[in-house]
């Protein structure tokens, strides 16, 4: 049988009580056991310790230790006792049954025990030995005069002792109460059988069964509760019984009047359904249109609501009739309410310019329509915006204004952006400058008005001198920074109606408009000169720069502005030729030579393509033996229509167009061909006998790929690298001391020599001759022709011929054109000369027919 739930909380309850009781009383019981057993082990000390002091006092006096040790190995049988320890009064241990030693915690405590002297009570410690815990019991011998005794228990007997107790204890109070619950249980179910039945019996009478009554004769109040129940049984189903009686006889009398009903409401209705059909294709038709109402109404309602643009109506007066929220809001107000109370005159108080208002009205006297009508308007708080207003009228039947309507958008951002781009079109985003179309804009206008009327301006174009030396050393940022500095200088040099633009890198133009004479350019040039001369502190730096101007004054004639600003451009690079930081005013001559300066260099590329370039030879002659030595590799262009067009009509600008490295290259492998066929005709094998010196530009020995290119020629030709002399000026090595040593070391390495070629002419500095690997020096023409009459050159031939004899160099005097020249270098020691004295420059086929002859070599 099952125990209702109704005793299941106090058989829990009696269980945790119970269980309780149990724990309590075995903590309770442990404990005393505990203080008992440590009391008597404390006696049981204490009189073990009392019998060594009493019984051997004249054995511990005499300090007899074999006899005091094997009277306490006796005490080693006692229960309990795990060590004794008897110590005279200094604390020297006469006897102890420790194995080995003493333990160094028992060897402290006996001598803390002897500088206490005449004690007369015991002592009583706890101690933890090698993780045992012990009761140690210290007793003087005559109040400490005879020394001590100390004996250890075993504190672990003790703990044994209460386990055991407490299992035991605890093993009887789980029979005690399992017991106890089975009792419990029975006792439960014996007193919960009556209850179930009633509980059981509750159920059916819920159903109106009032059959099977418990029989429950208990004299406790579960009998009479079953009783009462027997009892109300009885009534509740009579009572019951005559309801359902009831109940029948109104369900009759209601079926009869329901039938009586019936029959009129059919009656009724028939009349009502031929009235409800007509109601219902007129309520019908009705909510059709209502529904088609209500939603356009809707349909329109939201858009208007919710639309992105502001919707209005406004009287021909200028007022707000009826706007949406987003109108409100364009405007900055809280509501479309807000705003309609608040603006009574548009034209006054919407728009900034009130004539636009004007305007609108006038639009509207020809139309009916206006798109994009663009203004500024003020918003609530004062702050203005851009709008786009579509706007149409509304008339009535005959043709009378009703209202304007129309929609409003907020066009402010579009028309920032629109100015953005624009300034970013027409300036430059570095400097804030106008950029070259802006000012391509501005000088096509000033030469329009200069068309219509007396109008005089100007043009400079400008472009820094070293701004290549700021960014190489100080970065871009720097050189940024400087191109900051000096459009700040161009402006404060400038005028309010003059232009001022920079096109890109580090060239700026100026528009100089309203001037009286061109005195006034001439004057801002100046001024420009002397600003951008000024120190520009960049991060911390002082930066020195200069400009080249170029000035164009005389401005009629000219059809496109391009054509002006190139004419600029060509006066700007004519000052930079001149010597930079200064400015130079364009003229007809500029431009001729600009055309033919540009002819050349067009002509210049094909004569690469097409190898339009001959090689000539000047021989270098030995003054000893008066023969030819070696060769020095000239090159000539042969223009189809000009003829031979010398280097130094062409080599410039082929180093500005970067044309000199294949013409330099076509020289060398071609030179290095040609002597190595000489060579193997004329049988020379060291290159001493037969050489050949061929120039590079310094712009090319700057570059890396040089010493690929000599070897190269060395190789495919077969020429010994001995017999190749490179001939580089003294600019070319002083521009960039560092990388003008390292190349030399390279071409050191491949076996060529070096030559300097115009010594004298450039930095003079004699310094170089020792720090780079030199081997020959050529004396320039310029001071060889003044020899036979100027001291001063003669002077100056004189110590270069003595440096290069005190240096091992190989010294080749230029320029021999007369006999008085030829007799001074050789006075003075010179063994190698070339010049028109002996040999001007040849042709293969004419130094051939020399080589022929045996006059050559």
């Amino acid at each position: 049988m099952k125990a209702p739930k109704l005793f299941i909380k106090p058989l829990i309850f009696m269980v945790v009580v119970f269980g309780m009781i149990a724990v309590v009383t075995s903590l309770t019981f442990s404990n005393r056991i505990k203080r008992e057993m440590t009391r008597e082990y404390e006696s049981k000390a204490l009189a073990l310790a009392r019998s060594v002091a009493e019984s051997d006092i004249s054995t511990i006096l005499s300090q007899d230790a074999g006899s005091v040790q094997s009277r306490i190995d006796q005490y080693q049988s006692i229960a309990g006792v795990s060590y004794v320890l008897v110590a005279d009064e200094e604390g020297r241990i006469l006897a102890h049954t420790f194995v080995p030693e003493v333990p160094d915690a028992v060897s402290h405590m006996v001598a803390e025990t002897s500088f206490q002297h005449n004690q007369e009570e015991h002592i009583i410690r706890n101690v933890r030995l090698d993780g045992e815990d012990f009761l140690h019991v210290t007793s003087p011998i005559l109040t400490g005069i005879a020394g001590y005794v100390h004996i250890g228990m075993d504190m672990a007997v003790i703990l044994r002792n209460i386990q055991e107790a407490v299992v035991e204890q605890q093993v009887v109070m789980l029979i005690l109460f399992g017991a106890s619950v089975l009792l419990a249980f029975i006792f439960v179910l014996n007193i919960s059988k009556p209850l179930t039945q009633l509980s059981e019996y509750a159920g059916r009478v819920a159903v109106k069964d009032f059959t099977n009554v418990p029989d429950i004769k208990s004299n406790d109040e579960v009998g009479q509760l079953a009783k009462a129940m027997q009892a109300m049984t009885g009534q509740i189903s009579e009572l019951v019984s005559n309801l359902e009686d009831r109940v029948r006889q109104k369900t009759h009398q209601l079926q009869d009047a329901r039938d009586a009903l019936k029959q009129k409401v059919e009656e009724r209705t028939g009349e009502l359904m031929r009235t409800n059909t007509q109601l219902k294709i007129e309520i019908a038709e009705r909510k059709v249109i209502g529904d088609a109402l209500r939603k356009a109404e809707k349909k329109y309602r939201a858009i208007f609501e919710n639309a992105v643009e502001g919707i209005y109506q406004s009287s021909p007066s200028g007022r707000f009739q009826d706007t949406n929220p987003a109108l409100a809001r364009i405007l900055g107000y809280k509501s479309p309410e807000d705003l309609m109370s608040s603006i009574y005159d548009i034209g006054t108080q919407m728009y900034v310019d009130p004539s636009r208002r004007k305007e609108f009205l006038h639009n509207f006297e020809d139309k009916d329509e206006i798109k994009n009508f663009i203004s500024k308007v003020r918003k609530r708080d004062g702050r203005i915006i851009w709008i786009a207003e579509n706007v149409r009228k509304i008339v009535d039947n005959e043709g009378n204004l009703i209202c304007y309507e129309g929609s409003i958008e907020d066009i402010t951002m579009r028309k920032k952006a629109e100015d953005q781009l624009k300034r970013q079109a027409f300036h430059d985003p570095l400097t804030g400058l106008p950029n070259r179309a802006l000012f391509l804009d501005h000088l096509r206008m000033a030469m329009e008005r200069s068309r219509r009327r007396k109008h005089m301006f100007a043009v400079l174009y400008m472009d820094l001198d070293r701004f290549k030396v700021v960014n190489d050393s100080l970065g871009h940022d720097a050189g940024d920074e400087l191109l900051r500095g000096v459009a700040r200088v161009l402006e404060s040099c400038g005028r309010s109606v003059d232009t001022i633009a920079r096109f890109g890198g580090d060239e700026f133009a100026i528009l100089q408009e309203e001037i009286s004479a061109p005195k006034d350019a001439i004057a801002i040039a100046r001024r420009i000169l002397e600003g951008v001369r000024q120190p520009f502190n960049i991060g911390g730096n002082e930066v020195f720069t200069s400009a080249s101007l170029g000035i164009v004054l005389k401005t009629d004639g000219y059809d496109r502005p391009e054509a002006l600003l190139r004419d600029a451009d060509t006066a700007m690079y004519r000052a930079k030729e001149l010597g930079k930081s200064r400015f130079k005013v364009f003229n007809r001559k500029m431009h001729d030579q600009a055309l033919q300066l540009m002819e050349l260099e067009t002509d210049l590329r094909r004569a690469v393509d097409l190898r339009e370039f001959e090689v000539y030879y000047q021989p270098i002659v030995r003054l000893d033996t008066r023969r030819v030595c070696g060769f020095e590799a000239l090159v000539r262009w042969k223009h189809p229509e000009h003829g031979i067009i010398g280097p130094v009509d062409f080599i410039s600008l082929a180093e500005d167009t970067g044309l000199i490295y294949s013409i330099d290259n076509l020289v060398l492998e071609e030179a290095c061909a040609q002597v190595k066929r000489w060579q193997t005709v004329l049988g020379v094998k060291s290159g001493s006998e037969l050489t050949i010196n061929i120039n590079i530009s310094g712009k090319h020995f700057g570059h890396s790929m040089l010493g690929g290119q000599v070897a190269r020629a060395l190789e495919d030709s077969g020429l010994g690298s001995d017999s190749l002399n490179i001939e580089i000026t003294e600019s070319a090595l002083m521009d960039n001391p560092a990388l003008a040593e390292e190349m030399l070391q390279h071409l050191k390495d491949i076996g060529v020599r070096i030559c300097i070629d115009d010594f004298g002419t450039g930095y003079s500095s004699l310094s170089y001759l020792q720090r780079f690997p030199i081997d020959v020096v050529k004396v320039d023409r310029s001071f060889v022709i003044d020899v036979e009459t100027d001291a001063d050159s003669q002077a100056i031939v004189r110590t270069v011929f003595s440096l290069g004899e005190s240096l091992g160099l190989k010294i080749v005097a230029e320029g021999v054109e007369t006999s008085g020249q030829l007799e001074f270098l050789e006075n003075e020691g010179c063994k190698f000369v070339q010049g028109y004295f002996f040999y001007k420059p040849m042709t293969v086929g004419e130094v051939d027919k020399l080589l022929a002859s045996g006059t050559g070599t």
